[in-house]
This record gives C-alpha cells, structure tokens and sequence, in this order.
C-alpha cells in the first residue's frame, strides 16, 4: 500500500508539496511509522540547468547509489553510425538478414559500424509457432547422410510443443469459444475498453473476464501468434537461427553467433556488436527449466500492478506477467550465477556488449513477495557488476550498455557504471501520430536523464515520411545514431548528411536539451511554440584559446500530444504554421560570449551576422518542418573577421570542427634603400587562423575580406593549397577538403590573410 505524506510551511504557504511513494512490498503499509528516507529535493536557482547539474550531483552524492553522467565515460561507439535490426525483421531476425543489412549500407557509401541485434537470437517457450516450418525447412541431414533426420533445433521445438499439449489443447478450446462472438468482443473492447479509466465500470468487468473466463485463453493465443510478449528465456544459448553448428551453406543461412560476429568484422569492418536482452532474461522473465538447468532458483510471479500504475496504463490489468505471471530470480548468488551464464557466450561469440531492456517491468514483479525497489536494486546492480566485467570498451573506458525502458527511479538512481540509457518509447514506422511526440520526449526526458546517462533518441526509418524530422534531431541530440532500415530501402542523400564515408558521425558534445524559452511550453499542443533544442559542437577548456559552438534545432511538432484519459497519443486538426525567433543565446554554452556571432542556416544555406547574443532572427516553419541553424562567435583581429562554421552539406556542420585557434598576426618590415627616412620601405601584415576539422566535404566559413591562402595538412603528405570560393557580400567562404586518409588524421587547416603597404 502507498505512504502519502503532506507538508506545508504555514496555511498562508504559495506551495503544498505532496509525496507519494509505492514501494510494493508486504512491510510497506499505513501502520508503519518509519518512514525516514530521502523522498524529495527542492532547490532554487536563476540558471535551469545549472540548477539540474547540481541538484543531480547533490542526490548523487546524498544516496551513493548512483553516478551522475559527468563522472562516467561514454562508449566510443556512439560516435559512430549503426543499424539495429529491429524494425527490419523484428523477432524474425536471422544471419542472412543480417548480413543483407550489413552489406546494404556499406554498398550505399555509408558504412554502419555498428550492428544491435535486437530481440530474436534467443532461446525461449513457447517457441514462435512458424518457427516449426521454418526450422524444418532449414534442417541439415544426419552426420550420417541418412534423409528425413531431425537437426538438434527441431527436436528441441518438437520436445517444447509437446510438453505444451494440455495448454495448446485447452488454447484450441478457447479460440473456437472467442471466436463465435470475436466480433462482438472487439467492439465492445475498442469502443468501451480501451480508452476508459481503469477504474471505469466497462473496464473492471474487461479485467474480470480476461483473468476468469475463456476470454484468457484468446488473450493468450493473441499474445503467442501476435506478440513475443508471452514468451520466457528458456535456454542461455541462442536459439536455431544462430546454433547451427554444421558447415555454414552458400547464402549465410546457417552461421552460428559466433561465426556471424566474425563475418561482420573481418568482411564487412563492423566495429562494434551489441546484443539485446531484458533485464530478467525475456519479456516474460524465464523458465524454471532454465533455473534448473544452471542451479538456480526461479520464482514464477503474477504481477499486482498499483492504482497509481493502472491509471497510467490501465492494459497492465491484463497483460502477460498479470495473466500468466513472470519468471523471477530472487537470490543474489543466484542473479550472479544467471548473468555470467547470459554474457560469458556471448564475450566468447565476440558479442561486444548489450542492450538491456524492460527495465522497469522488473519491479512490478516484486508485488507481494519482495519490494519492488528491492528487487530492483539486486538485478541492476548484478546487471550493472556483470556488464562492467564483462563488456569494457576498452578505447573509452566505458561500459558497453545500452540501458532501455529504464526511466523508473528505482532503475535510474542505481547506475554507478553505464553511461547509456533510451530517452523514450520506440520509434513506431506505421504510427504516423507518433513521429513528433517523440521528439518532444525526448528533448524534454534529456534534461533529466541526461544528467545520469547520455540519452539515446532511439532508431528510425531514413526512407519514411518523417526521415528528416528524425535525422535532424538525431544530428543535433549528443546521441547516438542508427537506424532500422530494411535492407535496400534507404534515404540516401539524408544519410550522408548525418554518416561520413568512414562510417563515423559529427555528434554534439551534450544532451539535447530544450531551450530556455521553451522550457515550459507545450509544442505539442499549445498551437504557439516551436521546439527548439540547443546543443555545443566542441568541448573547449580556458588553456586551448578555442571559443565554444553551439547549434540549434527547430521543430514545428503541434498537432499530436499525449491525452492522459484516452492512454494514446491525440492528433489535432490542422496544426498551425510557426514562427520562431533564434538567438545565439539559445545555446548555453555561448553566453560567456557577447558577439558578434555568425549564423548558418542548413537548409537555406545562408548566412547571418548577428551584433550581440540576445539579437533574433526569425524562421517561419510549416507542419513538421524543420530547420538547424550553427552558430560561432566572430573573431577580429585588424582588419579580419572571422567564424569557421564546418561542413556545410552535414545536418551538423559544427560538430566536424574539433579545434578553432585564435586569429593571430605577424608582422614583416624592410628598412627604404635609400635610407630610413626615405618613405620607399615596407610592410607585410599576415593574419592566419587554424582549425582542425573532420572531411570529406564542402566547408563553409564567415569572414571579411577575402583569404590570400588556404593550406590544408592531413599529417600524411605535404600540405597542399586548396582553391576557394568567396562571396564579397554575404562573406560565405568554401572550399572542399578531401576525405582523411586513415581514421585519426584530421585535416589541419591555415586560412591566412596578407596584408602589404
């Protein structure tokens, strides 16, 4: 039962701060007069996200039972582009597909360094039913040549079928009863169910008939032939996509995991495999053959979600680990026991790390029998203890993790070690509602969970309808990016505008975070406010003389919000257009500076110069449109200004640009031939300006006049002189730099003015 407790300061107080905490276990009740913990944090300050740095390091500090992102090191590969197999085939996924997928971006010119093999590699019950043609179809002969012999894979889905006989039997029965009034179910369901309070009338008597009557038996076999929802893990090796131990055929089809990881990185130069599981083992926990298999104890529980959780998602009054229960371990010996046998095969298949999901469905399992936030604390911990030993990146020092469907705090506050965590639901291709509310959570989740992990904003479709909506978020998110595509199925031209030829991406140095004037507005719904998210191109300390960039993204996202009684995004007719005011400011980390700052706008391929940090321009944006404005401080020197801006055809053209030097002069004399008053002598002023850069591409910079030179060094040839471009009215400079000969070798470039009296 929740503990509710009620403060305020005097009856004339402006704020009533109310606390309500669940934990879900049997010693939490309203008898219980201990209740001496750490519930809330107020603190007060002008600066938001100074106020969310320090207040997190302040919790940080006070529970010690996590590490804020500033203490942590981040995988090296979120600063590379990768592929998630996931909405490609989904749980159908195998080798050859993914090889195809592979193989598909790398013929493209944008190479995916990275591969998430996502839900489908393992072993559970009940077995997908197709897989039972699918795996006779792919079964080898005998050792013996005999023909019509069964390969280890079939008998074990034979042996799995037929140890559910009393269930299928029972399941044929209730979808012949479901059946005869399907339709009438449906409709009373989606008219009267779905969208109610789960405390309405409609919906208790839907609750009552899914746990007692032979609607159960429909919900089930919905689950088993529509969703993986029902299944549990039910064996530590993968399943017979990823098993066959026999001679690898000619199309790939029957390569083992640990053959997979070996094609992907010695054929096709993948860095980096991930491989997905849920925090418990599967959606639906694991089995208690598995249990029994490795020694340990396995406890099958039926989840009692609270009041509070049920108004939220009324569904989990009837969904899986409700009807059917989950498969916990509750033994901490026994946790340890489970996720060395999960990961060691995986370390030895050359797996380089995983993506941990369903993070917060494991304390809704704790009901009952433990706390929820106890249960909790175990499996994260001995998650986060077996991840650490495990998978170390070894480039970065990180944790190579990806934490998922995390946002729970009783998972959040326990990351001491991994740097990584989802910041939203999934990317969904076939709701088109979906696509702008999911950058508005994002953005917004960024500010908190972004001060314990760098938020991942998730896959998408790069040929989709809303492809750019998604690439240019991810382009100015600090996240990592990859995608989902089908293979052959590809944006290409918006691809290379987020992945280099080597694979790599120009990633921002920060969570994407909203701007401070859109901090409290709803761009969702409120038919007046853009979002616009600010990030910084490049870590800058006081002793490298480099000033700080930043970039802006703004997003027209009205007209779809979250609608709180139905439980289901709510579209609105005719969302307006926006108009939105920039300013330099927008970006933090650019109000030391006081201007001018130069402004480039992606899409228009245009620039400005605005006078000082609060100036604005103005960007009119339709629906769904989109736009990335970068912005550098000027510098001068004499008669030079100067802001490199990057590359110009990138969504974020700042993030190529890893240094920016001062602008610096020098000075040549001669003395007159004549003497020293005779006024034929002269004098060379030469003004230059360094940057490092990434390449290869177009590169865009503001500056007043005209360069005399520009010589480019890659560190492998002699430097060369590169020809240019400029505009004498906007000052628009461009040249293009060639692609870095070897991973490491920037270019270091020297723009130099000469002036000669």
């Amino acid at each position: 039962p929740p503990s509710t407790s009620k403060s305020s300061s005097s009856s004339s107080s402006l704020l009533d701060v109310v606390c309500y905490s669940e934990t879900g276990g049997p010693s939490n009740n309203n008898n219980n007069k201990n209740h001496n913990v750490n519930a809330l944090y107020i603190a007060v300050g002008n600066d938001p996200y100074e106020l969310l740095s320090r207040g997190f390091q302040e919790v940080a500090d006070t529970l010690q039972t996590f590490e804020t992102l500033s203490h942590k090191n981040i995988p090296s590969t979120v600063n590379d582009f990768g592929w998630c197999t996931w909405d490609a085939y989904y749980s159908k996924v195998d080798p050859k597909g993914i090889l195809q997928g592979i193989q598909s971006l790398k013929d493209l010119g944008v190479p995916a360094r990275n591969l998430i093999l996502d839900d489908g590699w393992q072993h559970v019950s009940p077995q997908p039913k197709e897989w039972n043609q699918l795996a006779t179809t792919n079964t080898m002969n005998d050792d013996d040549g005999g023909g019509g012999g069964e390969s280890a894979a079939t008998e074990t889905l034979s042996s799995t079928r037929a140890s559910m006989a009393p269930l299928l039997f029972t399941e044929k029965m209730g979808r012949a009863a479901f059946h005869v009034v399907a339709s009438g179910i449906t409709r009373f369901y989606e008219r009267h169910v779905q969208r109610s309070h789960h405390s309405s009338l409609s919906s208790r008597l839907w609750t009552l008939m899914a746990r007692r009557t032979l609607l159960k038996n429909g919900l089930w076999n919905y689950f088993d032939t529509e969703t993986d929802f029902g299944r549990q893990l039910d064996s530590l090796e993968p399943n017979w996509k990823f098993q066959n131990v026999d001679s690898c055929t000619a199309d790939n089809t029957s390569l083992t995991l640990a053959e997979l990881v070996h094609k992907l990185k010695t054929d096709l130069d993948v860095k980096k495999v991930y491989c997905w599981h849920a925090l418990h083992g599967y959606w639906r926990g694991v089995t208690n053959g598995l249990g029994e298999s490795i020694g340990i104890d396995v406890t099958q529980a039926y989840t009692n979600p609270s009041k509070k959780l049920l108004r939220m998602e009324p569904q989990m009054a009837y969904d899986t680990p409700t009807l059917f229960g989950v498969g916990m371990i509750r033994q901490k010996e026994d946790l340890k026991t489970f996720y060395r046998h999960l990961h060691e095969p995986l370390v030895n298949a050359g797996v380089d790390g995983v993506k941990v999901d369903v993070q917060s469905g494991v304390s809704a399992a704790g009901s009952g029998v433990q706390s929820d936030y106890e249960l909790a604390r175990m499996y994260t911990q001995e998650m986060e203890q077996s991840v650490a030993e495990r998978f170390p990146d070894g480039e970065s020092g990180a944790v190579e993790t990806i934490n998922c469907m995390c946002h729970s705090t009783e998972n959040l506050y326990r990351y001491k070690k991994t740097a990584v965590a989802r910041a939203s639901d999934d990317f969904y291709p076939d709701r088109p509602e979906s696509h702008s509310v999911h950058l508005v959570n994002v953005a917004y989740n960024s500010l908190f969970l972004g001060e314990i992990a760098l938020p991942d904003w998730d896959m998408f479709h790069s040929k989709h309808k809303s492809a750019e909506l998604h690439a240019a978020a991810r382009a100015i998110g600090g996240c990592p990016v990859y995608v989902s595509d089908v293979p052959g199925q590809h944006g290409e031209k918006l691809l290379k505008k987020l992945v280099l030829p080597d694979g790599s991406i120009l990633r921002a140095q920060k969570p994407g975070r909203p701007t401070r004037d859109c901090l409290f507005a709803d761009v969702g719904k409120d038919g007046k406010t853009a979002l616009k998210v600010w990030n910084q191109n490049r870590q800058v300390t006081r002793s490298s003389g480099d000033a700080s960039g930043g970039v802006i993204g703004v997003f027209n996202v009205q007209g779809v919000a979250w609608n709180f009684d139905t439980h289901e995004n709510e579209a609105f007719p005719a969302p307006p257009t926006l108009t939105a005011a920039i300013k330099p400011h927008d970006i933090e980390t650019l109000r030391p500076h006081q201007g001018p700052f130069a402004v480039w706008s992606h899409r228009e391929k245009s620039f400005q110069v605005l006078p000082s940090g609060e100036a604005t321009t103005d960007i009119s944006l339709e629906p769904h449109e989109w736009e990335i404005f970068t912005v550098e401080p000027v510098q001068q020197s004499g008669f030079v200004k100067w802001a490199p801006i990057g590359l110009g055809d990138m969504l974020n053209s700042g993030g190529a640009l890893l240094h920016v030097g001062p602008l610096e002069e020098t000075t040549t004399t001669t003395n007159s031939t004549f003497g020293e008053d005779a006024g034929d002598g002269w004098w060379r002023q030469t003004t230059t300006a360094e940057i490092e850069t990434r390449g290869p591409g177009r590169f865009v910079a503001y500056c007043q006049p005209a360069p005399s030179s520009i010589i480019v060094d890659d560190g492998s040839s002699i430097p060369s002189h590169l020809d240019f471009s400029y505009d004498d009215e906007s000052g628009l400079l461009e040249f293009t730099l060639p692609i870095e000969p070897k991973e490491g070798n920037h270019h270091k470039v020297t723009v130099a003015w000469d002036h000669r009296r």
